[in-house]
C-alpha cells in the first residue's frame, strides 16, 4: 500500500485569497475537509473484509458526524453573515 503525505496548502491559498485573519471561513473550509476525509475512510473500508454490522455502525457513525458538521457550518455561517452587517 503506498502511503502519501497530506500537504498543508491551506496557508498559502488562505493568504492568496486574503483570508489568513478569517478565523470563521478557516473553520468552514477544514470542517468540509474533515467531512471529505471521514467519506473518503468510508470508500476505502469497501476494500476491506470486516463484518457487515460493523461497516453498518461506522457508516452510520460516519453519516451522523457528517450532518453534524454541517449543521454547525450553517451556524458559522449565519453567524459570520450577522456580524459582517
Amino acid at each position: 500500500m503506498e502511503v502519501t503525505k497530506h500537504i498543508n496548502l491551506g496557508y498559502d491559498r488562505f493568504k492568496e485569497l486574503g483570508l489568513l485573519d478569517d478565523y470563521i471561513y478557516q473553520s468552514l473550509v477544514h470542517m468540509g475537509n474533515a467531512s471529505h476525509q471521514l467519506s473518503w475512510g468510508l470508500t476505502v473500508l469497501d476494500h476491506v473484509n470486516i463484518p457487515k454490522e460493523m461497516q453498518k455502525e461506522i457508516q452510520m457513525t460516519v453519516i451522523e458526524v457528517s450532518k453534524s458538521i454541517r449543521e454547525m457550518q450553517d451556524k458559522l455561517r449565519e453567524h459570520k453573515s450577522s456580524i459582517q452587517k
